[in-house]
């Protein structure tokens, strides 16, 4: 390990946080994109191309990370490509891993949430920009659908049901008040 690499990781969390901000990863994660769009060929750059690009990274990075069993400075750096990009996805991985608190264990599953959002979070807003500077419509996000869960059934069939107090004609006044406010 280098004297640069020792200097960081024998710090804690706090300080790493007081000392690179809570931008440091989101930073790096920026550099990152920015490298994959400058590996792209010049004639046949997009944003489509850009964002494949860094997410390939993104994704063949943090499959190593998944392998990993136990955790060892090695083993953040095992199989990284040699590539601009690559070195500041694993580099924005590790701090995410060195940032997170250490009481209570770090799990790598956790750190990898926390970067996988922070690279999402930048994807989007890097398609936003360039909504914006070429005048097109950016596509529409990807939704999650929520789970519908059914209610829950009560235990007896033969529980009483009370009846409300208010009446449907008293809601629907109330409903009609608050409307004309």
């Amino acid at each position: 390990m280098s004297w640069e690499a020792h200097r960081w990781t024998a710090r804690t969390p706090s300080e790493l946080y007081h000392t690179l901000g809570p931008h440091g990863v989101d930073d790096l994660v920026r550099q990152m994109i920015a490298a994959c769009w400058r590996a792209l060929p010049e004639e046949g750059r997009t944003i489509a191309l850009g964002i494949a690009r860094a997410r390939e990274i993104h994704d063949r990075n943090v499959g190593v990370w998944k392998k990993i069993k136990k955790v060892t400075p090695e083993a953040f750096f095992a199989d990284l490509f040699p590539t601009d990009a690559d070195g500041y996805c694993r580099q924005a991985m590790v701090l995410t891993w060195m940032m997170m608190p250490r009481s209570g264990g770090r799990e790598v599953t956790d750190a990898l949430k926390i970067f996988g959002h922070i690279v999402e979070r930048n994807l989007d807003a890097w398609e936003e920009d360039n909504a914006t500077f070429t005048g097109k419509k950016r596509r529409p996000a990807k939704t999650k659908t929520a789970k519908v869960t059914k209610p829950s059934v009560p235990a007896k069939k033969s529980a009483i049901v009370k009846k409300s107090p208010l009446s449907k004609k008293s809601l629907l006044t109330k409903k009609n008040a608050r409307s004309r406010r």
